[in-house]
């Protein structure tokens, strides 16, 4: 039987949980059996907005992912989707993130880019001296110059 919580693992466990709303049986598996223990004993488990959207395999909500900054499991992609697209354009500026980007390489895609930007300009202006400069420059560049 699967985790009632992620939906994904082999539930080993049955949880019994009695509040105001009544009785009820969840099967956990492991890993969400600690998680779940370590929310009431923070205090927050119960203390949950039942209205707060969370993701039905792993169970995290919007909220906790902004303050961690990590997602819980694969699905939060594409079930908290449109959130994070905004939350990325706001970090960002752009609602695609593409990882990070050494230093050097991004300063030399830049470099790159802006000499054959020129290097067209130079031959469309038919100034070939200045072309062959800058064609020689993309080739040093190239070789990791």
């Amino acid at each position: 039987m699967k985790c009632d919580f992620c939906n994904q693992n082999e539930a080993v466990y049955v949880l019994e949980i009695s509040d105001e709303k009544g009785k009820r049986k969840y099967s956990i598996c492991e890993y969400c059996l600690k998680q779940v223990i370590k929310d009431i004993f923070q205090g927050n488990y119960f203390m949950r907005d039942e209205k707060v959207k969370r993701c039905p395999k792993c169970n995290r909500s919007l909220e906790e992912i902004k303050e961690t900054g990590m997602l819980g499991c694969s699905y939060c992609y594409s079930y908290f989707r449109d959130e994070i697209g905004k939350l990325v354009y706001q970090y960002h500026g752009n609602k695609v993130h593409r990882g990070r980007v050494p230093i050097k390489k991004e300063f030399k895609t830049d470099k790159i880019l802006k000499y054959k930007i020129e290097l067209s300009k130079a031959i469309e202006e038919e100034d070939y001296e200045k072309a062959a400069k800058l064609r020689d420059l993309l080739k040093n560049i190239g070789k990791g110059g």
